[in-house]
């Protein structure tokens, strides 16, 4: 699952690098043979589209992909969780983009101790420090915060793609 942050401050060429950015992520994960599905999310989720091992639904949600709203990563991670633990599949992961913070840390960080104890992996990618520290709370990767800036945002969601090496 790809989780984009599309709340009121990704407006503007933000958005439309996300959606590049994700764009490229999701070929590259079909390459490797994941299934995947995204969420747009903010204060609540603004769309999504069930894992799947063709690209084109992921696509099409991304294309419509509209800023607005505030934080809160609780109701994606919730839905994440449900979708890919109706997969029947070795690896399952959520990549996360974000430019803010989670909403309730506290709650946040709980919901994904879920995901976390389902073996669940959780990538993080954040725009600029602050939001890369506060994703990194809930990653599951050692490595130091992904953290893009304006001038390679794209390219930094992308990269999430390098975390997808099967497991199990």
């Amino acid at each position: 699952m790809l989780a984009l942050d599309v709340s009121g401050s990704m407006q503007g060429d933000r958005i439309f690098k996300a959606v590049k950015g994700c764009k490229r992520f999701i070929d590259e994960a079909v390459d490797a043979g994941y299934q995947v599905g995204v969420i747009l999310w903010h204060h609540g989720v603004e769309g999504d589209t069930p894992p799947d091992s063709s690209p084109k639904p992921a696509h099409s949600l991304l294309s419509r992909a509209v800023a607005s709203g505030g934080n809160d990563a609780v109701p994606f991670l919730t839905l994440a969780h449900r979708q890919l633990m109706a997969l029947d599949v070795g690896d399952r992961v959520v990549a996360i983009f974000g430019d803010g913070d989670l909403g309730n840390r506290h709650t946040a960080e709980s919901k994904a101790a879920e995901l976390i104890n389902d073996n669940i992996r959780i990538l993080t990618c954040g725009l600029g420090e602050g939001s890369a520290q506060e994703l990194a709370s809930i990653s599951t990767e050692t490595a130091a915060a992904r953290t893009a800036t304006s001038e390679n945002l794209a390219d930094s969601i992308a990269s999430m793609a390098q975390g997808l090496i099967r497991k199990g």
